[in-house]
């Protein structure tokens, strides 16, 4: 239950050396909640330098977050992400401006819409797959990347022509591999203090205003142009209620959100979904009998469907989620369970907190798909893509990418680990993926 007035600040217990804890977030953010959760349970408090955040995996406090209304809540921290994705971006607005703009943009990533791009992943999947040579050692988080980059290139420009595709996806690369979490996550980083031109915020200053020059050369282009069914087609083409249509600014916004968020996080959970497979023979082989039994000639939508395809992609979502936490910032205190959370606060689900707790997921550490086709777990129990009002508004399109991308994998190549030893995560400006690219070998076909 929430109310507006909360008698008491009661607030759960957390660190009490505020400067030691981002430094050690910003190292492997999944092994920071493990041991704060070890040491203050499902709740506790932390002090960051964008104001007091309380992090929870109490599965009903999350039911509480997920169900407050848009008013009791705003974006946390807006200044983290803006440099990236600009102040229209529908990650940032809040109110009645994020529901009408959720509404806008929400068809192309569901129904029969969304199952257009089911051959485009699969083209996308195969055209990497091909182009490699047995004995090549690669990066697979690379390869995912270019995959992911490849489909969310197409589906939201509609682009065909390879040196085009090319010129988009350096330009996209460039600024993701300019996103140092240090810079972002402290603001007065953010200067090029030398005056020179170097260093982590001015490359990423770089990186943005080169793909903003060619992301605004489409803009005008496909405006002068004919339409297409591609996502930015239908941004330019659509309106609001009030008649009243997208600015340049606007839509350039929305294209990188969709960039930025719709490829990196396909391509982190791809990686880490292949980490698994190829190291558990037992579980590869039941996806391969059953991707087998389903047919070279099995259409998208049959695939996707598959039981046990899905547990896989569920399961490496759980063990390693692509972001570590959700947040909301409240307007308004809130009774959270028995907290008494004053406004100005961050509540922050505690996303691999909750997907290891282990009265919900035993051996949570363990890789086996089969808990996800023994019981079902609610919206508030498993939360990859957040929830409530604010949830991730590509989540199908994701998944659906990921099952497509990953059958077409397995079917056809055999990779091998370089190392025996367990990959680390990383912290990529805000996502989460496998320290070193994820380097394995590819052996060849599979037979």
């Amino acid at each position: 239950m929430t109310t507006s007035s909360v008698p008491s600040n009661r607030l759960p217990p957390g660190p009490s050396i505020a400067l030691l804890q981002m430094p050690r977030y910003i190292q492997n953010p999944y092994a920071y909640h493990r041991a704060q959760h070890a040491r203050f349970g499902d709740t506790y408090r932390l002090q960051t330098l964008n104001g007091p955040v309380v992090f929870t995996r109490d599965s009903d406090l999350i039911r509480q977050l997920f169900t407050l209304e848009a008013s009791q809540f705003q974006p946390f921290a807006p200044e983290v992400l803006t440099p990236l994705v600009g102040k229209h971006s529908l990650l940032l607005i809040r109110d009645e401006a994020h529901k009408r703009e959720r509404k806008l943009l929400m068809p192309p990533f569901h129904g029969a819409r969304m199952r257009t791009y089911g051959r485009l992943m699969q083209d996308a999947a195969q055209k990497e797959l091909d182009s490699w040579q047995p004995g090549q050692t690669l990066k697979l988080q690379s390869a995912m990347q270019r995959v992911s980059l490849q489909v969310i290139l197409r589906a939201v420009f509609g682009i065909l022509d390879e040196a085009q595709a090319s010129l988009a996806e350096q330009k996209v690369i460039a600024l993701t591999d300019s996103m140092n979490p240090v810079t972002l996550f402290f603001p007065f980083l953010q200067r090029d203090f030398l005056g020179l031109g170097v260093g982590p915020w001015p490359k990423l200053v770089r990186a943005r205003a080169e793909l903003d020059e060619l992301l605004f050369s489409m803009i005008r282009s496909r405006r002068a142009g004919s339409a297409g069914d591609d996502i930015l087609s239908l941004l330019l083409a659509s309106r609001y209620e009030d008649g009243s249509a997208m600015d340049d600014e606007h839509v350039r916004d929305e294209l990188l959100t969709l960039l930025l968020a719709g490829h990196e996080t396909s391509a982190l959970g791809l990686s880490w979904l292949a980490y698994f497979l190829y190291r558990q023979p037992e579980t590869l082989a039941k996806l391969r009998a059953e991707l087998s039994a389903a047919g070279a000639d099995a259409e998208p939508e049959q695939l996707a469907a598959l039981p046990y395809l899905d547990a896989v992609c569920h399961e490496a979502l759980r063990i390693f989620p692509i972001v570590a936490e959700v947040f909301r910032t409240l307007r308004e205190p809130v009774q959270l369970g028995p907290w008494s959370i004053p406004a100005g606060h961050t509540i922050g689900v505690s996303i691999w907190g909750l997907h290891h707790r282990p009265d919900l997921y035993p051996d949570s550490d363990v890789f086996r798909p089969e808990r996800f086709l023994e019981r079902k777990f609610s919206p508030f129990e498993f939360v990859p893509f957040g929830g409530g009002i604010r949830r991730c508004i590509g989540a199908a399109l994701a998944m659906y990418e990921m099952k497509l991308v990953i059958a077409a994998l397995v079917s056809q190549v055999e990779l091998r680990s370089i190392s025996d030893a367990p990959i680390s995560p990383e912290l990529r400006g805000i996502t989460i993926g496998p320290r070193d690219g994820l380097p394995m070998r590819y052996i060849g076909k599979h037979a």
